[in-house]
């Protein structure tokens, strides 16, 4: 059977950056010391005025296609995982494909299943290629939920925005797709309704919620990824999770009787991506491997679910720069220029109900 994988990455986060500090020392509403060292964030992206979902997922798509051998008119399938998206009438997949090609021969379509919209994605590119209803699949997580997260609300220090690329094919592929594993639940934590651009807290942010859902959908995914593969934890290398702030990804690998687990460093000056996150971690971790390492990403959306896949590194990436250059490269802000750039200082939505 011809293996299906990853051929070629991408990724894009904004430039600018807001230390946690200037945040909090506005609102008065944290502790700095607590989000730095417990958190591991030190400043969280800033979407400027010209950027959106869009434009870093369309940034982070053409860095994979000029590492790819591939060109935009190869594509056939193009999918965007994001709950961020600027239009939720029409395709903002096939807006993102208008900028790189004027092929109108393709599939595309948007996933949306809150922060484990990326991993959905991933998934369906990857049933797509078994299926042979696509060849290459441009698959894309992307989001901005910095510009969805109120002034003064809790997460606002270290909720950032960023994308990335993952061209799926079966030829010259770097990692191959072992399996895949689910579990889903409609758990109300988190919800942005149709007419609402703040997301809303439903349930409140304490380790009985978490327990009952990221969790326990993220342990339950992983157990069907594995039984699906016949493997251990003990057959994997590499463990990547849905969030790489605070002690969730620690809280997870107890659940799952991890006695090792590396933090992403990588993170402290990005802050939580949403659908980006797990996908952009994995591609670090990518980096760093090994031949023949095995890979577990987990992804899980706030009330929806969580998605692992198993990969499988087939051959080491040779491209021109690694991920953590481009991951340096930033420039400092302040809250009011922060305010600014992503257009808050507007009149905040006005709740019509508890659960509205």
């Amino acid at each position: 059977m011809t293996d299906i994988g990853i051929m070629s990455y991408g990724i894009a986060v904004p430039y600018l950056r807001l230390p946690v500090k200037d945040t909090i020392n506005v609102w008065k509403n944290n502790n700095v010391e607590f989000i730095n060292q417990h958190f591991g964030i030190l400043a969280r992206t800033v979407v400027n005025s010209d950027e959106d979902t869009l434009t870093l997922a369309t940034d982070s798509a053409k860095m994979a296609l000029t590492n790819s051998s591939l060109k935009a008119k190869d594509i056939d399938s193009i999918l965007l995982g994001s709950c961020s998206t600027p239009d939720i009438f029409k395709s903002n997949a096939n807006q993102i494909m208008s900028f790189l090609s004027n092929k109108h021969t393709y599939f595309g379509c948007d996933i949306r299943s809150s922060e484990n919209s990326g991993m959905s994605a991933l998934a369906l590119g990857y049933s797509l290629l078994k299926s042979q209803l696509s060849k290459a699949s441009l698959v894309i997580g992307s989001d901005t939920l910095c510009k969805n997260i109120f002034p003064s609300e809790l997460r606002e220090s270290y909720t950032g925005a960023g994308a990335a690329s993952l061209i799926l094919g079966t030829e010259d592929i770097l990692a191959k797709i072992v399996g895949i594993g689910n579990s889903n639940a409609a758990f109300s934590e988190q919800c942005r309704t149709e007419d609402s651009r703040f997301i809303r807290i439903l349930a409140n942010l304490n380790t009985a919620v978490i327990q009952e859902g990221l969790v326990k959908r993220c342990v339950n995914s992983i157990n069907n990824v594995l039984s699906n593969c016949n493997l251990s934890l003990n057959d994997i290398d590499h463990f990547v999770f849905p969030e790489n702030i605070g002690n969730i990804p620690h809280i997870l690998a107890k659940a799952l009787h991890i006695e090792t687990f590396e933090d992403k460093k990588e993170f402290e000056k990005l802050g939580y991506l949403g659908s980006a996150s797990p996908l952009i971690s994995f591609l670090i971790t990518l980096e760093k491997a090994k031949i023949g390492d095995k890979i577990l990403v987990c992804g899980y959306g706030h009330g929806s679910g969580s998605t692992a896949i198993i990969f499988q590194v087939i051959k080491k990436p040779d491209f021109d720069h690694n991920l953590n250059t481009y991951l340096n490269y930033y420039k400092n802000i302040d809250y009011a220029s922060a305010m600014k750039a992503e257009f808050k200082l507007s009149q905040p939505d006005i709740a019509l109900g508890t659960f509205i």
